[in-house]
């Protein structure tokens, strides 16, 4: 295997493990929350913020996951346009520039995520710095860009499109 694909496969592998991760803890949190409220024994403190911030989480790691199964929406109005002979070409020109949009993305979040840490910003009621929170952020876009640049480089390790 090349190391675009080998890169490509220990992205998607961290990225999913730490997704389905978030979703048991959600799914675990939320369910002992309720349990415990519905017997009269209170509350988990922050269960709910703490699901939303895990939540955020999965959404970020969700653009890099979605574009390694090449499942971003996108409009297909001008398909046509292109013709057949050109589409190889079309589809890295596209990856180039789906790289720098997600890179230019992730410049913008570093400025973000540097910003809460000079503000020294905390996570509503489980004080927390935002930083570590926001930290997905940056590293999704760039993961994302990584992605789209490995698809550049080498053609054949992108995704089929699935269309639905």
């Amino acid at each position: 295997m090349s190391l675009g694909g080998r890169v490509l496969r220990v992205l998607f592998r961290g990225e999913i493990v730490v997704a389905i991760s978030a979703y048991v803890v959600i799914f675990g949190l939320l369910l002992t929350d309720v349990v415990m409220r519905e017997f009269g024994l209170g509350s988990i403190f922050g269960a709910q913020r703490i699901s939303v911030y895990l939540m955020i989480v999965c959404g970020f790691l969700g653009l890099g996951l979605a574009a390694s199964q090449g499942r971003h929406l996108r409009p297909r109005f001008l398909d046509g346009v292109i013709p057949a002979s050109l589409s190889a070409a079309a589809d890295r020109v596209g990856s180039v520039i789906m790289m720098g949009v997600f890179a230019a993305f992730g410049v913008i979040a570093i400025q973000f995520l540097l910003d809460a840490i000079e503000y020294g910003e905390l996570a509503r009621t489980i004080r927390i710095p935002m930083w570590t929170i926001q930290i997905v952020v940056p590293y999704a876009f760039f993961s994302t860009a990584l992605r789209y640049a490995i698809f550049a480089l080498d053609p054949s390790l992108r995704p089929k499109e699935a269309l639905e």
